[in-house]
């Protein structure tokens, strides 16, 4: 995204300026010109990059691990308290505003000049302003390639401590000067605590490093928070806050731009197929940091995520191809290019992702669903536990021909026993004989 660092009470004439610098050169430009321009030479670069595109928000984890992930026997050799979790996204999308300019009225009310000064000007100047103007919400198709790599180690069944490296390259079709690469290194730590048995609540803490083209580095905080519930075995739904404390330099945040978000959102599989929905609300704090802020202006967004994926090879379940549309929704920029108006994405690609699980994390799980399952159930009214709950492992002296035995789970069929009685009896009671009295068999037995 384009963006200017100037306040919204700039002149017009200042702001035509740089708007011709920077497709003219100064070359051209009158000398009153020429030192503003020189002011604004502190400008973002441009980018294509969304806030939502470079934090750990968790609509990412979830859309991997609802996508049954590759593991290889392999990764099966590491250690048992090492993880891995690694996807790589490869799509095209088609823009309506990558420059993220205010609306075609609003630009050529604020940036264009009156028609009687538009023809003093010089015709450099003049198709300058006029190309800038064909920028505004003009569709790009922009290719995407992002790989992300997250290893760690269990410290605990519930506690992690891992290192991520990301890449963004996004590389477009017109505007060449919107390419963008960014990378980034980061490690943290993370928490999960059980609420309950459908719910459950992860922190985790991030340092980051993101090294930008074209653009000095940045380091960053991350702390987090998300809470997700299991409505069904196939639907999650889940809330997250995080805030991202940007500064100069390592550990020396925030000196430049604090930015919470706060996200929610829901998956749910179906067979082969997966859907998602998220939704984002940014709001970027600047102004208070004056002129270590890279843009001298506040800013909010919205950015809703809709996505259905369909897994590609049923031998390969961490492949996995989707569709996703993205509305971006800029507001309280004052206009500022690079900050404003509205943008659409519709994305069309490929999805592969891989895992190794912590086995510790693994093991925990599985020894609480035994637990679980161990648990004595209460007895119905007017019986007793022994009755009701009848163990499944037995002594050896008691299997006996004249003892009823224990099954393991319920059998609903029944069968008739000839020369005995014409009502069914359940399969249990195939134990009784001929000379057997079935007046004496319990009645939770034929029932």
């Amino acid at each position: 995204m384009l963006s200017l660092p100037l306040k919204t009470y700039i002149p017009t004439g200042s702001l035509l300026a740089i708007l011709i610098g920077q497709f003219a050169g100064p070359s051209i430009l009158p000398a009153q010109a020429q030192s503003v321009g020189t002011q604004a030479s502190h400008s973002v670069a441009p980018t294509t990059i969304l806030p939502t595109d470079v934090v750990p928000l968790p609509q990412g984890e979830q859309r991997m691990s609802y996508a049954q992930n590759l593991q290889f026997r392999a990764l099966d050799k590491l250690p048992s308290r090492f993880y891995l979790n690694a996807t790589c996204e490869t799509s095209f999308r088609d823009e309506t505003n990558p420059f993220q300019f205010p609306t075609k009225r609003q630009f050529i009310k604020r940036f264009m000049p009156a028609p009687p000064v538009f023809r003093t000007l010089l015709a450099g100047q003049q198709a300058s302003l006029l190309s800038r103007l064909e920028s505004v919400n003009r569709n790009n198709m922009v290719f995407r390639f992002m790989p992300n790599i997250t290893a760690g180690w269990a410290l605990t069944p519930k506690t992690r401590f891992f290192g991520n490296y990301f890449l963004i390259r996004d590389q477009l079709n017109h505007s060449p000067q919107l390419n963008t690469t960014i990378q980034s290194l980061a490690y943290g730590i993370q928490r999960d605590t059980q609420v309950g048995k459908r719910a459950s609540l992860q922190t985790e803490f991030q340092v980051r490093t993101m090294f930008q083209q074209n653009y000095q580095t940045v380091y960053d905080f991350l702390p987090s928070m998300t809470f997700s519930y299991l409505l069904t075995p196939r639907t999650l739904v889940y809330a997250n806050t995080l805030l991202q404390l940007r500064g100069n330099g390592y550990y020396q945040c925030p000196t430049r731009e604090i930015s919470p978000f706060y996200s929610f959102g829901a998956m749910h599989s179906r067979g082969a197929w997966t859907f998602a929905s998220n939704a984002t609300l940014v709001q970027n704090f600047r102004e208070m940091f004056g002129r270590n802020a890279p843009i001298q202006q506040d800013n909010y967004s919205w950015i809703c995520t809709f996505e259905i994926g369909k897994r590609l090879f049923k031998q390969m379940p961490g492949v996995q191809a989707f569709v996703r549309a993205e509305p971006i929704y800029n507001f309280k920029a004052h206009d500022t290019p690079g900050l404003s108006g509205m943008d659409f994405r519709l994305y069309c690609g490929v999805r592969v992702a891989l895992s190794k699980p912590p086995l510790n994390q693994a093991l925990e799980q599985i020894r609480n669903q035994i637990e679980e399952m161990n648990e004595p159930a209460e007895p119905p009214p007017g019986q007793t536990a022994d009755v009701a709950s009848p163990q499944a492992y037995v002594m050896p002296e008691q299997v006996i021909a004249s003892s009823v035995q224990p099954i393991h789970g319920a059998i609903f069929d029944t069968v008739k026993l000839s020369n005995l009685s014409d009502e069914p009896f359940g399969l249990i009671s195939i134990h009784a004989t001929k000379q057997d009295n079935l007046s004496d068999t319990p009645d939770y037995l034929t029932d």
